[in-house]
């Protein structure tokens, strides 16, 4: 079969069906094949998570993937940024895209893109997009920001801290934390959330599963229940939870757990969801935030294997922007000059919010020069598209 699929020309091999085996022993046939890259979706953490006694790689893997990890990641990176509308990580999380709706109380409100970029200081924090009233743009340096802006920042994740505070809201990290769920997902964000939660509980409609969770998670409460009985969600102190998860394996499980306890006094709701055809309605009946598994793990995907070389990755939230990952080649003309010539034409309609050169993310300026070989994160509308391909792309 792998034959017939063209295994002896492939340069990529994709192990992402159901069963971890499969995938270990598919990716080494595709290595006795020569195969380059084998990725290998693997759900079982104890073949991943002790690289000094199981190696897979002689196995054929070069690369594994954790489904439940991957989403696990993006819940954490919800929960970490108080009252964000919209983030999103590349390069496994190290580089952050945050939206916030300003409040008349922030410390930025009435101060220019060009104070708050120097009140950063080593922080790294690029505004990338602004949202006025109807209005979408790509904002200057001499813009000063008001209450109701919804504001697009990117910034590598090490500023984290520096963002919040310049946002006001370094002293808003959650205390209390409910996950409801009865699977893999459900545990490993228990683990997770407790390493920097005080106050985790996790909330298992399945006895066994409740079981499993309480051996492997010392620093929460674990407790037997359904999660969408008004009396459980008492008993958890729902009302007092700054955070709310709906994690299980079943979508509308999830979905009324979180708004059962958005009604009984939670904080931020969020749900994980297999339905994506379905979460613009979730988010509109009340849920803060609505995760697609299918969608983190196919990013995950896309940024390990077309990592620069164009992918479009992200759709922001009613916005006619994207935005995307690409790598300059060389000889491209991305390359020939500093940005404030090789850009000038796509003044308005795109920016570089970030450039990875060496493992490094650097915010760029006017000055900066792209190499052949650095990845860039750019913010665009889709109009633009093919133009800042052609300008990254060698021919």
């Amino acid at each position: 079969m792998l034959e017939r699929a063209g295994i002896a020309e492939a340069r990529i091999l994709l192990a992402v069906t159901s069963v971890d085996e499969v995938n270990i022993l598919a990716c080494g046939l595709a290595a006795q094949y020569g195969v380059p890259t084998r990725i290998a979706r693997i759900r079982n953490r104890e073949l991943i998570r002790d690289p000094e006694h199981i190696d897979l790689a002689p196995l054929g893997v070069t690369r594994a993937i954790n489904p439940e990890g991957i989403v696990v990641r993006v819940i954490d990176q919800i929960a970490r940024i108080p009252d964000v509308v919209e983030v999103f990580g590349y390069h496994e999380g190290e580089i952050l895209i945050a939206r916030h709706v300003l409040t008349a109380g922030m410390p930025i409100v009435g101060r220019s893109l060009v104070e708050i970029l120097g009140a950063a200081g080593s922080g790294r924090l690029l505004s990338v997009l602004l949202r006025r009233g109807a209005e979408v743009r790509i904002p200057v340096g001499s813009d000063v920001l008001a209450p109701g802006d919804d504001v697009t920042t990117l910034f590598p994740r090490g500023s984290l801290p520096k963002y919040l505070d310049l946002l006001g809201l370094s002293g808003r990290a959650a205390r209390k934390a409910v996950i409801a769920g009865d699977g893999l997902t459900a545990i490993q964000l228990g683990e997770v959330l407790s390493r920097w939660i005080p106050d985790v509980t996790l909330v298992s409609r399945d006895a066994a599963h409740a079981e499993r969770a309480a051996a492997q998670l010392g620093r929460v409460e674990v407790l037997y229940g359904e999660p969408t009985d008004r009396d459980v969600l008492h008993d958890v102190n729902v009302a007092g939870a700054d955070l709310f998860v709906g994690a299980g394996r079943d979508t509308p499980q999830n979905v009324m757990s979180a708004l059962l306890a958005r009604a009984e006094g939670a904080g931020r709701v969020l749900a994980v969801s297999f339905e994506p055809q379905n979460n613009r309605l979730f988010r509109n009946i009340g849920v803060d935030h609505v995760i697609s598994p299918r969608r983190a793990v196919n990013q995950e995907i896309i940024d390990i294997i077309l990592r620069g070389r164009g992918a479009l990755e992200l759709h922001l939230r009613d916005m006619d922007f994207q935005a995307v990952q690409l790598q300059a080649e060389p000889g491209s003309p991305i390359t020939r000059a500093p940005l404030i010539e090789t850009w000038k034409d796509l003044k308005g309609q795109a920016i570089v919010g970030a450039v990875v050169h060496q493992g490094r993310m650097l915010v760029p300026g006017g000055d900066t020069r792209i190499e052949a070989g650095d990845d860039a994160i750019v913010i665009a509308s889709p109009r633009a598209a093919r133009r800042i391909q052609k300008l990254f792309g060698s021919r």
